[in-house]
């Protein structure tokens, strides 16, 4: 598995960003929850691939199983620190200082380790990747089934 190099997974953090301003934007308790929630499960969504990673090319991989795809679960537990983060930045004046001292950190985290991975990645044990690196066990398999047509017909030559 090649990991992603940190410059592109600013990129794709940057659209990701972009994104959650947007939904920020929501009218009071929604625009919250729809920040909050995206960021959560945003490495769960397009087989382990937020939107910024989509359009950048990357996905989100199990460091005991690279070939296999993130889930939700995985996702939520990498992306605490992240959430944490948005909650501190909603603090008056602490949380101003509190909230990119915890990105930070993550940052300096991913600066670090061989593998790129940062607090959230290792508490989730998953690591960011290449997308076209390896393709999701589910895309493999039912590209290797024959086609069918609607009626059950094999089509395949």
């Amino acid at each position: 598995m090649q990991k992603a190099e940190l410059t592109t997974r600013a990129v794709a953090g940057f659209i990701d960003l972009l994104l959650v301003i947007g939904m920020s934007r929501l009218p009071d308790v929604m625009g919250f929850l729809a920040v909050t929630g995206y960021i959560l499960v945003r490495d769960g969504l397009f087989h382990a691939q937020s939107v910024g990673k989509k359009v950048i090319g990357l996905r989100v991989a199990l460091t005991d199983d690279p070939g296999k795809a993130g889930s939700f679960r995985e996702s939520i537990i990498r992306n605490v620190p992240l959430a944490v983060a948005y909650l501190l930045f909603l603090v008056p004046y602490a949380g101003w200082l509190l909230g990119p001292l915890t990105l930070g950190v993550e940052a300096l985290t991913a600066m670090g380790d061989e593998r790129g991975m940062r607090i959230g990645d290792l508490l989730a044990r998953t690591y960011t990747v290449q997308a076209d690196a390896a393709v999701p066990a589910t895309e493999a398999a039912a590209s290797e089934v024959p086609a069918a047509d609607v009626r059950g017909n094999d089509t395949s030559p």
